[in-house]
């Protein structure tokens, strides 16, 4: 199966992490988790970075992780990769930073959990998201669970989780999981005109909001989180 490999654009003030794989599919395996959490340290790290965004390129954000290589966990390993995940979501989640979701095709399964922890998503009309895992028997160890009930409610995600039905943008803009909704052909435009907008905020109040809107529980208290069911 292809890599997804990250290629990285830094510009003053921000910079734009993009997913990238030849099977047009973005993967979360192990080695792209590897390495997204060593960018998104340092660039969360960096004072001169006032927004980050992650996108998809080749017609998916990012379509969860690979399965052939979740079959092959066992439990410690398994827990491994749980944590390595929610390491990286959670520091995305509890930065200073603005980190923007920019995502044009599938959002799908940890995918979407990458999506979740960003402050903004900007999604195109021909976007999806989903959380297909019951059709595999697989629970998201991403944080999925907790994050998407806190964005949408209680019952949406229920029925999300409990059917894995994909989600068309319209609906996902409607229901609030997404942000910000347009065109393929104006979606780099309209991005560029966020991330001016973030940029031209004062960083300390930004800060500020992030802490005072983000009280979360750990994800330790929960059986669903930081589990796998094969």
């Amino acid at each position: 199966m292809a890599a997804t490999d990250i290629i990285i654009q830094r510009e003053p003030g921000y910079a734009v992490l993009r997913l990238s794989s030849s099977a047009r599919l973005n993967r979360l395996g192990t080695e792209l988790l590897d390495t997204l959490f060593l960018h998104t340290t340092k660039c969360l790290a960096d004072p001169e970075l006032r927004c980050l965004v992650i996108q998809g390129v080749g017609g998916s954000f990012a379509v969860g992780a690979d399965l052939n290589e979740i079959l092959e966990l066992n439990p410690a390993r398994a827990r491994l990769f749980s944590d390595l995940g929610n390491s990286i979501f959670r520091a995305i989640e509890r930065s200073s930073t603005v980190v923007i979701a920019a995502i044009d095709g599938y959002c799908l399964g940890g995918g979407l959990d990458l999506a979740l922890a960003a402050d903004w998503r900007i999604s195109t009309q021909r976007s999806v998201f989903g959380h297909p895992g019951v059709d595999l028997g697989v629970i998201t160890g991403f944080g999925g669970t907790q994050r998407l009930s806190r964005l949408i409610g209680h019952k949406k995600s229920l029925e999300m989780f409990f059917s894995g039905r994909r989600v068309k943008a319209q609906e996902a803009y409607l229901t609030g999981l997404v942000q910000e909704l347009c065109s393929e052909e104006d979606f780099e435009s309209r991005l560029t005109e966020r991330i001016e907008h973030f940029l031209n905020m004062e960083p300390s109040g930004i800060g500020e909001l992030k802490s005072r809107l983000i009280d979360l529980p750990p994800f330790g208290s929960s059986m669903l989180e930081g589990s796998w069911t094969i």
